[in-house]
């Protein structure tokens, strides 16, 4: 995924990704917690920060569920990443680019 986009305001769908090593692997979330960062493109600003649920350890999957107005309450584009922390060490992903949200105008 290069661009998630969503609504002002929405809280679906929800931020679903599958967190994977270099090479493809995912990465083994047993033990782990997933905290998901976003902030502002041009300033790097937070604006978002939030724990993940992870819907599977094994396979990597974890989701942000948004909080509507306090998450997507701004129009922009903003850059996200995922912190993953297990006892003793983190890993930031993606680690090499930042992905990139789109809030649109909700016009209703």
């Amino acid at each position: 995924m290069d661009i998630f986009k969503i609504k002002k305001n929405d809280t679906n769908p929800a931020l679903a990704v599958t967190l994977q090593y270099a090479n493809g692997n995912a990465i083994d979330l047993t033990n782990g917690s997933v905290w998901f960062n976003m902030g502002n493109s041009l300033t790097y600003a937070p604006y978002v920060s939030g724990a993940c649920v992870i819907t599977d350890a094994t396979n990597g999957l974890c989701e942000y569920r948004w909080s509507g107005s306090v998450d997507t309450g701004s129009v922009g584009t903003f850059y996200g990443e995922f912190e993953i922390q297990w006892t003793g060490s983190k890993m930031t992903l993606p680690n090499n680019h930042n992905l990139k949200i789109e809030v649109y105008e909700d016009y209703n």
